[in-house]
């Protein structure tokens, strides 16, 4: 799609209304929406969603649900709701375009506004996926500087925008309502990365969510905002990055409608609940656990090589908490060797203070290795184990489990039907998975959300 002299803004617009995601990319977009529903009803009963369900008052009079519950609220509240649930656990998906997680702000989006106007199934998918799409050029030409240095948490950051495009599309606004949607959505933009390891980290995603739709419902009324929110001389894109040139924005996005980040780069699924930037060294550590049978007590150190970037990322060297543990290498390397695979319980009080782990914690140490860099982010490490026998057992991983291609429909399954266990009996979660797993074919979403209450 050409972009025009009229503004960058209007351009996405044409997209954002207009774009045909093929067949494809809709199976992406279903794997998303299984995911991050699971991890919906996995995060719903966290410390961070409830004190949001508190703020917001619940009721049963709203058209959009509060997945995991039986409360209906507003579209933008339940969005609020549903994303600080997503996120709570760190469990969501990634996009190493974005810099972003992408879902976790696209799907509570897309779910709100699609009960406002009881839309099909296939137009919830293209509603993510021209999100997804927009999010991925604005991460083309804002990243690694606008996450890596700048300290904005692209999940909010970018993903606020990405989310009134997915809003705007599900409820039908038209290119010029999308525009102003969008423009809403640029002003509200937020996310510091300094509250990583806090509950703020997932209300980022939650304020994404809910600003979305915020922003395209207000557009529906026909507000206002400027053609040039995004790419003027004081608009997003300069506001965001300083050193950015507003027009790099529309060399990104001549491809839209053309060529579909989803499908070349892909969405990837974490199967540990924990920072992304743990999970390749993860799967180096525990695979040497599986060849070598090791444990704790055998260990000298173990010496973590990363990229530049995750040292940024993974800021926790003694954590208190379950939400500091998911970024803290030492943790969760420790917690790996002692425990196995992460599960949502690892990251328990008990398990971070438990005595076999605190004393493994300062053997573990982590460092940047500059050869990493040149490879897509938080993908490249090396895993030195030293034993107290004197051997050194050493591990690389180029990317994770659940990274695109590497995740299978049984990994999938069997992570929403785990996240889905606390609130749903076995046979409603495979009803679930089954009816979210069709949405492609489903006449309306309602049916499929109807199955995620509580029995």
């Amino acid at each position: 799609m050409a972009t025009t002299s009229r503004s960058v803004t209007a351009s996405l617009s044409e997209f954002v209304s207009g774009g045909r995601p093929p067949a494809a990319a809709r199976e992406r977009a279903v794997q998303a929406f299984c995911d991050t529903v699971g991890v919906i009803l996995a995060g719903i009963a966290e410390p961070a969603p409830r004190a949001v369900r508190a703020t917001i008052g619940l009721g049963v009079g709203g058209p959009s649900r509060i997945l995991g519950t039986a409360d209906r609220v507003s579209a933008p509240d339940a969005a609020l709701a549903n994303g600080v649930a997503a996120h709570a656990l760190d469990y969501d998906d990634m996009c190493f375009v974005s810099l972003a997680h992408p879902s976790c702000a696209l799907v509570p989006a897309v779910l709100a506004a699609a009960e406002l106007v009881h839309a099909p199934g296939r137009s919830a998918l293209d509603a993510y996926i021209v999100g997804f799409e927009l999010e991925c050029r604005l991460g083309a030409v804002m990243n690694p500087r606008h996450y890596h240095v700048r300290g904005w948490h692209c999940t909010s950051s970018i993903g606020t925008v990405g989310a009134a495009a997915a809003a705007a599309r599900v409820i039908g606004l038209d290119p010029s309502a999308t525009a102003h949607a969008l423009g809403i959505a640029a002003s509200a933009a937020c996310g510091l990365k300094e509250n990583i390891g806090s509950m703020v980290k997932p209300l980022h995603a939650g304020l994404a969510a809910r600003n979305g739709v915020l922003a395209a419902l207000l557009a529906q009324q026909r507000f206002v905002a400027s053609e040039h929110a995004i790419d003027g001389p004081q608009g997003y894109l300069v506001a965001m990055d300083g050193e950015l040139p507003p027009s790099s924005l529309g060399a990104a996005s001549s491809d839209l409608d053309v060529r579909w980040e989803i499908l070349e780069t892909g969405v990837t699924v974490k199967l540990y609940p924990s920072c992304a930037a743990t999970h390749p060294p993860l799967d180096a550590l525990l695979g040497l656990v599986v060849r070598h049978s090791f444990s704790a007590h055998d260990i000298d150190a173990i010496e973590v090589e990363v990229d530049s970037m995750t040292p940024r990322l993974l800021i926790h060297a003694r954590p208190t908490t379950g939400l500091e543990a998911k970024f803290s290498m030492p943790f969760c390397a420790a917690a790996a060797v002692i425990f196995g695979r992460p599960t949502i319980d690892t990251f328990n009080a008990d398990r971070i203070q438990d005595e076999r782990v605190q004393a493994l914690m300062p053997r573990v140490s982590m460092r940047a290795n500059q050869a990493f860099d040149h490879a897509a982010p938080l993908s490249q490490a090396r895993v030195s184990v030293h034993l107290r026998d004197g051997r050194t057992l050493t591990a690389t991983a180029d990317g994770a489990r659940g990274y695109p291609g590497r995740l299978s429909e049984d990994e999938l399954a069997a992570k929403f039907l785990g996240c889905a266990a606390p609130v749903l009996t076995d046979a409603r979660a495979r009803e679930a998975w089954a009816a979210i797993r069709g949405l492609d074919g489903a006449q309306s979403v309602d049916a499929a959300l109807a199955l995620l209450v509580p029995d």
